[in-house]
């Protein structure tokens, strides 16, 4: 089951919201209390078994449902007695979802030879009045199936299929009525083996009993005279595997970090795996009447890890959602745990907290596109947005060794260097080459700190003329000169075009005139424009000097620091 869409009126804080979920992946976002938790509980209303349909009677009706208009009403919308609605629009698929397929194909198409379509879209609709009278709306495919008991029997169906799992990573109290002891070993034993196992165990238990019982003479003869008065009983309860709990980790081949290493985030990561893995058993059933997908819903999944271990998680926690076609939705403070490759399926909420104005402080959407998608969040999340920028990329990047450059031009050159003319001078190949846009990024001690223990081996090269002040940055988290930080340029020209040979440089400038003399001139006008004219006159360098033969002669300078480079990352 995929959820698509949520529209939501006068329920807690969501006087009206409307929620389009994309992909497999969904990442709520937000400050406190802005309601993301309240998108959460809105879905629950309908899909949760703890929120199943029950029926109420008072004096003078009988209704259903398991809240209360009284408690749920938008503050300012009370007096206006407005309905609650929630609009609920999903996707059952036939081969996944069969359980539920089945059960609205039997009984809503019964009259037909033959079901062709291999999805549904399933669209419940819940209002709530003042009353607290309760209605339910269902349509199939779009189309108003019109029978109120056909609609709760759908309904009933869904919440007993148990087609929502949730997990609040930060109360440790909702862990077993989460996992409903599904982290124990038995249920991770085939019924064939565990009848193996329950014979051995008898066995163990016999032997342990044998022990205990010379243990327990042992002690009455030290309890002396009384003895007459107090007998000594050692016993064992038998082996229970229903006691044991299993702990799963995952490590990716190839990957430095061992997910185990993640601290006190271990039984949390644990639980949320277990679950994920066993709505896939659930998707994989060989009982049609048992086969469905639920949805896995995560409150804060970031509690207990740091920042390596968020990006780390979040980004196998989107390929789990992909590979296993399981809708994830998490809630979270985390840029690590954002969507970078579909920015489209992260939801940013927002809300009017502010006591003094006369705007209803309700939550609403945050729109967010375009290349700049993540400076909403950034800001939502007190992250700076131009920090924010050079990080994006950096965050899910799957290689272990990292070249940090200060920009794009800087580096195509290190790319030349990879070439095979090159021969054993040639700059190593399996490292992501990484521009940071600027020295500025490189200086960002939060950044630099995280790029450190994300990586293997992480070596940073920056210009002669900012190496001094960046070098100050760099020490303070463990990097070392001439091991994994390295200066580029020569005293004249102190940038990484200094390397290429005195004679051949002057040739290139006299070429560039144009672009040199513009250069000056934008140095006058102001600091961007000489940004942007020092980056044409160095593309302009380069590729002049991409046209050179290469030879000893050429990249002499080039050889004797990719010399160093290879090196540092061995």
């Amino acid at each position: 089951m995929i959820i698509k869409q949520l529209k939501v009126k006068n329920y807690r804080t969501l006087e009206e919201i409307d929620v389009s979920f994309i992909g497999y992946y969904t990442a709520i976002c937000g400050k406190n209390n802005v309601g993301k938790t309240n998108i959460i509980k809105a879905i629950q209303k309908i899909l949760d078994s703890n929120n199943s349909i029950k029926f109420r009677f008072s004096e003078t009706s009988m209704s259903i449902g398991s809240f209360d208009w009284n408690d749920e009403i938008t503050g300012w919308k009370r007096e206006s007695k407005e309905d609650i609605s929630i609009d609920l629009a999903f996707e059952i698929r036939k081969e996944i979802d069969s359980a539920i397929y089945k059960f609205i194909t039997d009984l809503i198409f019964k009259d037909e030879k033959s079901t062709t379509f291999d999805k549904i879209d399933l669209q419940v609709k819940l209002q709530k009045n003042v009353k607290n009278e309760t209605k339910y709306t269902v349509l199939i495919n779009g189309e108003d199936i019109g029978s109120e008991y056909q609609s709760i029997e759908i309904l009933k169906r869904l919440q007993n299929t148990e087609c929502l799992i949730f997990h609040n990573s930060t109360r440790e109290n909702d862990f077993e009525r989460f996992i409903r002891k599904t982290d124990r070993v038995k249920n991770f034993i085939s019924s064939d083996n565990l009848e193996t196992i329950n014979k051995k165990q008898d066995e163990l238990v016999k032997l342990v009993q044998k022990s205990l019982n010379f243990h327990q003479k042992e002690l009455t003869d030290l309890l002396g005279n009384l003895e007459e008065k107090y007998e000594v009983s050692l016993s064992i309860q038998g082996i229970n595997l229903e006691r044991e709990q299993i702990e799963i980790s995952l490590k990716e081949k190839g990957g430095a970090l061992p997910l185990d290493d993640w601290g006190s985030g271990t039984r949390n990561r644990t639980l949320i795996f277990l679950n994920l893995l066993n709505a896939k058993r659930n998707q994989k059933s060989s009982i049609e009447s048992d086969r469905f997908t639920p949805l896995v819903v995560i409150e804060e999944p970031e509690s207990f890890l740091h920042p390596q271990a968020q990006a780390e998680f979040g980004r196998i926690l989107q390929d789990l959602a992909n590979t296993l076609q399981i809708q994830v939705i998490v809630t979270t403070h985390s840029p690590y745990l954002l969507s970078f490759d579909e920015p489209t399926s992260n939801i940013l909420v927002e809300r009017n907290t502010n006591l003094r104005s006369k705007k209803p402080s309700g939550s609403n959407i945050v729109e967010t596109s375009g290349n700049k998608w993540f400076e909403p969040f950034a800001l939502a999340l007190g992250v700076n947005g131009e920090d924010f920028g050079p990080l994006k990329d950096l965050i899910f990047n799957k290689s272990s060794k990292i070249l940090l450059v200060e920009g794009d031009t800087d580096r195509e050159y290190f790319k030349l260097l990879q070439d095979e003319k090159h021969k054993d001078d040639a700059l190593v190949k399996d490292i992501e080459i990484f521009p940071c846009d600027g020295a500025d990024n490189i200086k960002n001690n939060i950044l630099m700190k995280f790029i450190k223990s994300r990586f293997e081996k992480v070596v940073v090269c920056v210009d002669l003329d900012r190496y001094d002040e960046i070098k100050r940055v760099l020490e303070k988290n463990g990097f070392k000169d001439g091991i994994d930080m390295f200066p580029v340029g020569i005293e004249n020209i102190q940038m990484i075009e200094g390397l290429i040979p005195g004679k051949l440089y002057n040739d290139i400038m006299r070429k560039n005139e144009d672009i040199l003399d513009l250069s000056r001139t934008a140095a006058m006008a102001g600091k961007d424009h000489a940004k942007n004219a020092k980056k044409d006159l160095k593309k302009r360098i380069l590729e002049e000097f991409k046209k050179e033969e290469i030879d000893n002669e050429t990249y002499c300078e080039f050889y004797k620091l990719t010399k160093k480079l290879n090196k540092s990352l061995k």
